[in-house]
């Protein structure tokens, strides 16, 4: 085998051998350097000489020489082993990521490490014959880049080799599929290419539309919009006089909240098929009669409508969940700091980049200064150089940038190594010995407090009844600000304190400079960090189990008739997985598509601001147009067992409702750093479809190198929703709230071309103006280029309806009470949808309107927050329920009142986007 088949080119990755006997020759080669050294050199404290510079006794110990020539055995070794390392390294890393781009600044690093060390050599062995200061401050310099190089390299090195042996051990599955484009459509890159004669924006709106093959375009569809419990009860009630419209529409979309009724639906309509569990009687429901008024099915859900917790014990129940999650994951980020402080202190202790006097502050040493000096002057003269390159020259231009940044990045960490840490350490040493020892004992405990408190409040900061109650009960200054505002300061005061906490953790560690105590403490906490973050799924430290089988109390259910004649409400026992891909379908029913949000950041794939695309789930496929589509079925073969539970009804509709996560959206980012921190979070971790469509099939050579799905979502993944950091490129997606993307499911109605849409939303606008149907809309005009020309929307303002008279009882109504509770207009899709015409839309907007019936114009003069309780209240009555639920159905009854014209004809696929054939509906 030729040597330069060990190392191909650029972007090429080897065989499963050249792969396996490149990781062995990196180790063999990295122990044959160093066992040549130790076996030969003599012990004369090298790191000492290497780093004391000109201040250090001289001449040098006798040996010097002999160690110092030995060491080009070494560096030849380790150097050799870094390279292959490192270029093993960016095989396992799929490109575009950031373990790619931190393995090829590691490899730069890695060759400055080299050169560093000869250059060090080289001096040092001058200076054993004229030992000049100038001479031997330049050799420190040399050494301290040399360290602060071999870092990185060396850990990505071992990143490497390791993970490179572990994959090319892996077994071959030769019963696994060749790759899953056959039942998938990949993503296309949003930097896209126009045709000829067409725009930007045209090219764009066209990869909106991509569909897998067999989803049908047209037709009528349905979207129910989210808000938790209140829309659910909505969305029930509005869909028992529209039965009939539902039943002959094509897709039922629905949207957190509205998928509780979605899913209770759609799993009413499934028979029970639990080989393990006896079904209760014959299921009776049918698409007419699943969930209509006075069911056993509605009043199941009626009885169980506070979901979360029906009794003080499961409140109880709840908290303690929360408590407990809130333990663990905050042991989780900040047992981290303890062991990188204690190993950082071993560092220090066996290669002083800085010395650390026993009383005083750990003044840089003149190398470091000089090293951090040099590498800032290179990064710039090669950032110059490559100023200079013409243009035609790309190639070089682009390797003098990269040069250039990752020298810049080698800067920043020399200086965060010898001037940043050690000021670190000091200064919470200084802090430690200022503090009384009550106070030091007591802080983690009131911290857990302050944490614990402010989660609550995050989780209540839109409750509107807790405003209202506030503005009495408060003093003049409180109830002046906003109430948001005293959450959201409660919340960075929070997490400032944590912050501090985790850097005065870090940094404490550090002095005592790796004492053996010290470090066998670390190394308990590392056993215990590799049990609770490398074993056990972070998902399950979360809200979103609990949530998800709260949820399936109160709407799995199905009406059965037993044996004795009675029909009853037969909930689904708690063994019973709902599957996607077979209870997410039902005869003589629409398609029912639950819409989340796939979050991602900083990449600019996301509409401006958004950092959320679309992520659907459905009986058929997963997935969107941004991250790829998969089928459903193909999917839940595919993942490992623990995401087996998120592949199912019920988890469909928990993650499409995951309202509170660690990221929302446009959502303020304190809130979710604190919901990531305090294990409140009800997102989870999905397979991105994306990186499954691009796995290579079994007889590509490179096969091997492709990652797997991970079997648990473990620390990394909780660490990442921490500090935001949400990749296209990853193997798993954070998958949240679809009204983290679009509140109404609107989007989703108009990327399947539905010629007439029903829309019932029971978001809980402020007016004036429905800002729910505004942002959908302007969504759907940027991704889609679709525009809506509205009638006349503002009859459906509160307080624009003909007033009621001074006398009328109700009269304090009249600033709530609009003309119409409906929106409608007329849906102009562009040629890039593939479809020419116009469609129909109707908008059932949750409001008071002057002929509602007495019961529920009396219980909103009753209750000033409604029709606008709180999306976190989640703990509704019976008396709560029965309003929500009516309003429901008089907005259904006035929709059949107000039949909207039928939209003009359409002429289906004309112009179909690239590799998407529309079928008929």
């Amino acid at each position: 085998m030729r040597w330069r088949e060990l190392l191909p080119g650029a972007g090429e990755t080897p065989g499963r051998g050249t792969a396996a006997l490149t990781a062995v020759a990196a180790v063999l080669l990295a122990g044959l350097g160093i066992g040549l050294y130790r076996a030969f050199a003599p012990e004369i404290g090298v790191p000492a000489i290497e780093l004391g510079g000109g201040d250090q006794p001289v001449p040098f110990p006798p040996g010097t020489a002999a160690a110092l020539g030995w060491d080009f055995a070494a560096i030849a070794g380790y150097g050799t082993a870094v390279l292959l390392g490192t270029t093993a390294a960016l095989w396992v890393s799929q490109p575009r990521t950031a373990m790619h781009e931190i393995a090829r600044f590691a490899r730069v690093a890695g060759l400055v490490t080299v050169v560093s060390d000869v250059l060090e050599n080289v001096l040092l062995l001058a200076a054993t014959r004229d030992p000049d200061a100038v001479v031997l401050e330049f050799a420190s310099a040399a050494a301290v880049t040399k360290f602060a190089g071999l870092l990185p390299a060396t850990l990505l090195a071992a990143y490497g080799v390791i993970l490179t042996l572990i994959r090319c051990a892996r077994p071959v599955r030769r019963d696994a599929p060749d790759g899953l484009c056959s039942a998938a459509l990949a993503p296309v890159d949003p930097v896209t290419t126009a045709g000829a004669g067409e725009q930007p924006a045209g090219a764009r709106w066209r990869k909106g539309y991509r569909l897998p093959g067999g989803e049908p375009v047209g037709g009528t569809g349905f979207c129910l919009s989210g808000g938790g419990i209140r829309s659910a009860s909505v969305a029930l009630g509005a869909l028992q006089p529209l039965r009939e419209k539902l039943l002959g529409a094509q897709y039922l979309v629905s949207v957190s909240g509205g998928g509780y009724t979605a899913g209770a639906l759609i799993q009413a309509l499934t028979p029970a098929c639990d080989p393990n569990q006896p079904p209760p009687g014959d299921s009776v429901s049918t698409p007419e009669s699943a969930l209509g008024p006075g069911s056993v099915e509605e009043d199941h859900v009626r009885r169980h409508v506070s979901y979360l917790a029906t009794t003080p014990a499961e409140l109880l129940t709840a908290l303690g969940v929360l408590a407990r999650g809130l333990l663990l994951s905050l042991f989780l980020v900040f047992a981290p700091a303890v062991v990188l402080g204690v190993a950082t202190g071993w560092l220090y202790r066996h290669i002083p980049l800085t010395v650390f006097p026993a009383d005083g502050y750990p003044a840089p040493r003149t190398g470091a200064l000089i090293s951090l000096g040099l590498t800032v002057v290179f990064a710039a003269v090669v950032s110059l150089v490559g100023r200079w390159i013409p243009p035609a020259r790309v190639l070089f231009r682009q390797i003098a940038r990269r040069t250039s940044s990752r020298l810049a990045l080698l800067a920043a960490l020399i200086a965060m190594l010898t001037l940043g840490v050690p000021a670190l350490a000091w200064l919470a040493g200084r802090l430690l010995t200022l503090t009384p020892p009550t106070i030091a004992l007591g802080s983690p405990f009131a911290a857990l407090l302050l944490t614990y408190v402010s989660t609550l409040a995050t989780v209540g900061w839109r409750n509107r009844k807790v405003v209202l109650k506030a503005r009495d009960s408060l003093d003049a200054l409180t109830a002046a600000l906003p109430s948001s505002l005293l959450q959201r300061l409660l919340v960075i005061i929070t997490i400032t304190i944590l912050a501090l906490f985790w850097l005065l953790l870090f940094a404490a560690a550090i002095t005592p400079l790796g004492e053996p105590d010290l470090l066998w403490a670390a190394l308990g906490l590392v056993v215990v960090l590799v049990v609770l973050g490398g074993l056990i799924d972070e998902t399950s430290l979360s809200l979103h189990p609990f949530y998800r089988e709260r949820l399936a109390c109160t709407f799995a259910v199905r009406a059965v008739r037993r044996t004795d004649g009675q029909v009853v409400a037969a909930p689904y026992p708690s063994t019973e997985r709902s599957s996607l891909a077979t209870y997410g379908r039902a005869d003589g029913f629409p398609r029912v598509v639950f819409a989340a949000a796939a979050n991602l950041t900083g990449e600019g794939r996301t509409s401006p601001g958004l950092n959320a695309v679309s992520y659907t789930m459905s009986s058929g496929w997963v997935g969107g147009p941004d991250v790829g589509w998969i089928e459903t079925g193909r999917l839940q073969a595919e993942v490992p067992g623990r995401f087996q539970r998120d592949l199912t009804v019920q988890g469909a509709v928990a993650i499409s409702g995951a309202a509170f996560a660690s990221a929302m959206g446009r959502a303020s980012r304190w809130y979710q750093i604190l919901l990531a921190l305090s294990g409140a979070r009800l997102g989870t971790w999905l397979p991105n479809p994306d990186i499954l469509l691009r796995r290579p099939p079994r007889a590509d050579p490179a096969a091997w190198a492709y990652p797997a799905l991970p079997h648990a979502r473990r620390l990394p993944y909780l660490l990442r929703e921490v500090v935001g950091i949400h990749s296209h490129a990853d193997r798993l997606l954070h998958v949240t709230d679809g009204g983290h993307y679009d509140n109404l499911g609107l989007v989703e109605l108009f990327r399947r071309r539905c010629t007439t849409i029903y829309c019932i939303d029971a978001g809980a606008d402020e007016p004036p103006s429905a800002s729910g149907l505004a942002a959908a809309l302007a969504l759907a005009a940027q991704e889609l280029g679709v525009r809506v020309t509205l009638d006349d929307p503002w009859r459906a303002e509160p307080g624009g309806a003909e007033p009621l008279e001074p006398e009328h009882p109700l009269r304090a109504l009249n600033s709530r009470l609009s003309d119409s509770p409906l929106i409608t207009g007329t849906i102009h899709y562009p040629a890039e949808s593939g479809q020419a015409g116009a469609g129909r839309l109707v908008v059932a907007k949750a409001l008071l309107w002057r002929d509602l019936p007495y019961e529920l114009l009396s219980y909103a003069a009753h209750h000033p927050e409604f029709p606008r309780d709180g999306t976190s209240d989640q703990f509704f009555d019976d008396g709560k329920f029965t309003a929500y639920a009516e309003l429901g159905r008089q907005l259904g009854k006035h929709v059949l009142a107000h039949e909207a014209p039928e939209p003009e004809a359409v002429t289906e696929g004309a112009g179909a986007p690239d590799g998407l054939a529309p079928q008929p509906a």
